[in-house]
């Protein structure tokens, strides 16, 4: 069985609104037809931070310079996940588009909006679990001390 790779995730926000990134409707990926947060897999050579820089200009088209990392967690397979985040603002929003041959879409949601889509089990933990962190990076600017985040799911949580 292959080892899952590492990842490397991060969350976009606007003063209001958070950006997500809609998986391909393909049966046979994970979570398909759902959003999550922008962000994937980091190559061999490449260090967290090179590979979420990749990610994030593949899927969104933008050049991500100020970014801090919130905390390493571990995926759903195992993996090493490092999650970073990154403030924009309100005129930044029309910067980023959807890199050719990514997803379905990408789009800018306020917490409230983006809980009523189809997410991620990873994505909905955090938008629920973690959702007054948000808010508060969202309202400050500025990353709170985090021992970790647990984004997986637990048995019950996980309706396919």
């Amino acid at each position: 069985m292959m080892e899952p790779k590492n990842g490397a995730k991060i969350i976009i926000l606007s003063p209001d609104k958070m950006l997500l990134f809609h998986r391909d409707n393909i049966p046979t990926i994970r979570s398909p037809d759902c959003w999550q947060l922008v962000g994937g897999g980091i190559e061999e050579n490449e260090t967290p931070e090179q590979g979420l820089i990749r990610e994030v200009k593949e899927e969104v088209s933008y050049d991500l310079i100020d970014f801090r990392l919130i905390t390493k967690t571990k995926g759903s397979q195992g993996e090493n996940v490092w999650v970073y985040v990154v403030f924009v603002d309100k005129d930044e929003e029309s910067r980023f588009f959807l890199g050719p041959g990514e997803g379905q879409e990408i789009g800018w949601f306020t917490i409230d909006e983006a809980t009523k889509l189809k997410l991620t089990p990873g994505t909905m933990i955090l938008l629920t679990e973690y959702r007054k962190l948000i808010e508060e990076m969202m309202r400050t600017k500025s990353v709170p001390n985090i021992d970790k985040l647990d984004l997986i799911p637990k048995k019950l949580d996980v309706i396919n």
